[in-house]
């Protein structure tokens, strides 16, 4: 027989016991590939856009008795012609909303959603239980 590790021989011993079911214990997996999940929310936002009225709604006309009563007059027909209106778009906004992480354990490639970056590294958790044989 093989030499065993002193743990495997406690969790054989345990096992067959028939006191437990399964063992559970926490190992750590290199991580292959961490990709950024990226979610895009609209936000709604509201400017003002205004026209420029014609060059024409500039021009002075007939010479007033002042010059200030012809400049307030030509500001006051310009602000008449000039539309403005209320413009609602929706602007995009993304945030990294987890990780799609691959990692590799017991010869095996596995792939799962985190909702942070585990680095180069990550814990898994193990499960052993006794086979059924019939």
């Amino acid at each position: 027989m093989k030499k065993m590790a002193p743990i495997q021989i406690l969790l054989l011993a345990w096992m067959m016991s028939g006191f437990a079911n399964a063992v559970e214990f926490q190992a750590f997996a290199p991580v292959l590939r961490v990709e950024p999940i990226i979610e895009t929310h609209y936000e709604p936002v509201t400017r003002r856009v205004c026209t420029e009225p014609d060059e024409s709604a500039r021009e002075f006309g007939e010479v007033a008795a002042t010059i200030g009563e012809d400049i307030r007059r030509q500001t006051q027909r310009w602000q008449r012609q000039q539309r403005c209106r209320n413009v609602t778009e929706q602007r995009p906004s993304e945030h990294i909303s987890g990780y799609k992480v691959t990692y590799r354990y017991g010869g095996e490639t596995q792939t799962t959603r985190l909702s942070y970056d585990p680095g180069e590294r990550m814990p898994v958790n193990v499960s052993l239980s006794p086979m059924q044989v019939e």
